[in-house]
């Protein structure tokens, strides 16, 4: 059996993984290792440390010892939002008029599976970016990172970062 050393606790990895039939038992072995991800990046704006994506998926593939693996979609939605408004035009004696409106909504869904259990735990993320800036790559790929990035945090259970607390006035 191989001895497996994380964070000053020892574990027997062979035992450890024929013991573990679920993904719960899987997320608690993982959890009780008290991963973290590496603050390793800096916003500029609000001079605040965070675990950029790679961190991030570096600290939650420890989860692969015990069975665990995620995957990340991004999913795109148009809702078509039906409008009417009352108007009386006077030349075709009508009072209603209808349009349609296409919102369109992203979001990043995280899965964790178990190599075993074929129970799964999601997460969903919205894409938060303005509308006029769903068309420019750039700001849209910022954002499904930012999705991604926390998606992962929330499912394996990963400390957020002071990054998004400063962002939001909680600091």
């Amino acid at each position: 059996m191989t001895d497996v050393i994380m964070d000053g606790k020892k574990y027997v990895k062979e035992k450890a993984f024929k013991e573990i039939q679920t993904i719960k038992q899987a997320l608690a072995k993982f959890q009780d290792l008290n991963i973290k991800a590496i603050k390793n990046s800096t916003n500029p704006h609000f001079k605040s440390h965070y675990s950029d994506l790679t961190s991030v998926i570096d600290a939650v593939n420890h989860g692969a010892e015990f069975g665990l693996s995620f995957t990340q979609t991004v999913d795109y939605i148009n809702v078509i939002v039906k409008k009417e408004a009352t108007q009386f035009d006077k030349e075709s004696n009508q009072i209603v008029k209808k349009w349609e409106d296409i919102n369109r909504d992203i979001f990043v869904t995280t899965t964790m599976r178990h190599n075993i259990d074929d129970k799964e735990f999601v997460c969903r993320v919205p894409v938060l970016i303005k509308n006029d800036d769903k068309d420019i790559p750039h700001k849209m790929g910022s954002a499904i990172t930012y999705a991604k990035r926390y998606g992962l945090q929330s499912l394996y259970g990963l400390a957020s970062d002071d990054d998004g607390n400063k962002a939001s006035g909680l600091n």
